[in-house]
């Protein structure tokens, strides 16, 4: 079978006599130090609670920090949760039912001053936590629970007209006002425009790519994109939102939540000309619909996502690198040929080299290496650890996985013999 991917021909192959080293990169924590998420979620919140008449209040760190730790961790999520707290608080002391005119006007004050609002929020995180489920997403199961219990938490939002806007369609643009004020900040009015076709709500730039910080170094940066010409293949693994495989039309059941935010970090790390691949949501989501799996179903820890991030840096065709991955995945090797066999030699040394600020992407490559063992390559898998949080880390060193200050120090160590060939 003759190699046509993007290393060229089988001749180009056999030079590699070391075997191939993949460098599989996770963004958030590892090449980028991101804070434009959360200052595009607290921005969005104090926006709408302006709208709503209440300018004095707003929130900081300390409440999106408390989201992520009771396990509420995307900010598609904490806008309108946060919001709904509020309106519930606000009605049960005026005893109000509001219009059904959306942002609703709550000018009334009722709360002594912003400390007092963020304990209350505070208290409401906690109850929201309770009602995690984990097959759902977090807004869907803890609008589940609240319906299935008549709104008891909720009692005061549950008597108003426009409740279901917290909860409902609240990743569509079209439909919510707070998901498209978020949007707009992280993506830009410009790319906000360009990807939904929607007049954004107000002009700004990208938070995603103006607060976000490198954490790679200007050196790597340029290194890595000329790497496969030594047999060493880094590409992007990614739990950000990117757009579908463009072959594919970019327009799935989830279209609204598969925008590019992978590739506005691309767009920042200057790798915006295919040399360094990307597979995130966008790719995942396709592959599970046209299989009819589970949405996230594929996401690291699964060793498809890793499986995929290989395939796809070696693979000029996006679309048959994920078919590639989905078959080493289901595929009996006792009964059927490599479905890779196209791309790698029987027997071939593969080195899986992660670097990860968290657990999932470690695990993922970790078992995508034991997948391609059991098809006959000479799989192997490389942990490092990027310390963050000290919880994180106290995580990454379980797993085995050698420990690092920075993306840099990990990468000198992972390349420094084959360069020095």
């Amino acid at each position: 079978m003759i190699f046509t991917g993007r290393l060229g021909c089988r001749k180009q192959l056999n030079e590699m006599k070391d075997g191939k080293l993949f460098l599989i990169l996770d963004i958030d924590g590892v090449l980028l130090e991101a804070h434009g998420y959360r200052l595009a979620c607290m921005d969005t919140i104090n926006d709408f609670l302006s709208q709503m008449g209440q300018p004095q209040l707003s929130v900081d760190r300390v409440i999106t920090d408390r989201f992520e730790a009771s396990g509420i961790s995307c900010e598609w999520d904490m806008v309108p949760l946060a919001l709904a707290a509020f309106v519930n608080f606000y009605c049960s002391i005026t005893g109000e039912v509001l219009p059904d005119v959306f942002p609703p006007r709550c000018e009334k004050t009722v709360f002594p001053d912003n400390d007092a609002f963020k304990r209350m929020l505070l208290r409401q995180i906690n109850e929201y936590s309770n009602r995690l489920a984990p097959d759902e997403t977090g807004i869907n199961a803890i609008y589940r629970t609240y319906r299935e219990a008549d709104g008891r938490g909720l009692e005061a939002l549950w008597k108003q007209p426009f409740r279901e806007r917290f909860f409902v369609d609240t990743l569509d643009p079209w439909k919510c006002p707070m998901f498209a004020g978020l949007m707009n900040r992280l993506l830009g009015s410009e790319e906000f425009l360009n990807f939904y076709g929607l007049e954004p709500p107000f002009e700004c730039e990208s938070y995603l790519e103006t607060k976000d910080q490198l954490l790679i170094s200007e050196e790597n940066r340029s290194l890595l994109p000329g790497l496969p010409e030594k047999g060493i293949f880094p590409v992007v693994m990614t739990y950000r939102p990117t757009k579908y495989p463009e072959k594919a039309g970019n327009k799935g059941k989830n279209y609204f939540v598969n925008d590019p935010e992978g590739e506005c970090a691309l767009r920042l790390l200057g790798w915006t000309d295919d040399r360094v691949r990307m597979v995130g949501t966008g790719s995942l989501c396709y592959i599970e619909e046209k299989y009819g799996l589970r949405r996230e179903e594929y996401v690291k820890p699964h060793p498809f996502h890793a499986l995929a991030s290989v395939m796809t840096s070696v693979c000029d065709d996006e679309l048959e690198a994920l078919e590639i991955a989905h078959r080493l995945c289901v595929y009996d090797p006792s009964i059927t040929e490599s479905p890779a066999s196209g791309l790698f030699f029987p027997g071939e040394k593969l080195k899986l080299a992660v670097f990860e600020d968290s657990v999932s992407g470690m695990q993922s490559v970790r078992n995508a290496a034991e997948v391609l063992r059991k098809w006959g390559y000479d799989a192997s898998a490389i942990l490092c650890g990027i310390r963050t949080t000290e919880e994180k880390t106290q995580f990454l060193a379980d797993t085995g996985a050698a420990l690092y200050d920075s993306f840099n120090d990990a990468l000198a160590d992972v390349i420094r013999e084959r360069l020095l060939k």
